[in-house]
């Protein structure tokens, strides 16, 4: 029971924590997951990363599921979705309730500017940490730089960005299939 609620408490402060998408709440679970309490791997988030951004819905959502089900299989996919869920469902109403009145504020806007600070150094953070562990080789950085340069100066959907690096990850394989 004791596990039950702990892992309701961790993915309840995930929600509280989150803020922004899916690159920003990356070090939010790596922080809470890895970190603290050691429920999954940096590969396993990576993973969960990669399916949430393929998979259709909400990609912030997704990986909460995919982290979830590789904790404590499918209810547990599903119970940390509906406790990462709570947190932004009561923000939001409370937002929707008063967002007009608070944006008369000066202050309220001040921090919603210092949010974006927050948001873009934890994004940076996090991107360098995996950085570190999927850059190791030239292949790895040569299929980055090139997904960067495409996904920079085309309008090539990321998703098809990311299913073609799959494919030429998948074809470099020592196990040659392709």
């Amino acid at each position: 029971m004791k596990k039950i609620i702990k892992f309701i408490y961790v993915f309840i402060i995930i929600g509280f924590e989150s803020l922004g998408n899916m690159s920003a709440v990356t070090a939010v679970l790596e922080e809470n997951l890895i970190k603290k309490n050691k429920y999954v791997t940096e590969e396993d988030l990576i993973d969960a990363i990669t399916v949430a951004r393929i998979g259709p819905g909400a990609t912030t959502a997704n990986a909460v599921a995919y982290l979830g089900n590789k904790i404590a299989g499918f209810w547990g996919g599903a119970l940390a979705t509906i406790c990462y869920t709570i947190a932004p469902l009561i923000v939001i109403l409370l937002i929707a309730k008063f967002f007009e009145k608070i944006l008369e504020y000066s202050v309220v806007t001040s921090a919603l500017k210092g949010a974006l600070v927050y948001l873009s150094v934890t994004l940076i953070k996090s991107t360098i940490g995996m950085g570190k562990n999927i850059l190791t080789n030239k292949f790895n950085v040569t299929v980055f730089v090139c997904a960067l340069i495409v996904s920079l100066f085309t309008g090539i959907s990321s998703v098809l960005i990311i299913i073609c690096a799959v494919i030429i990850r998948f074809c470099k394989r020592k196990d040659k299939v392709c």
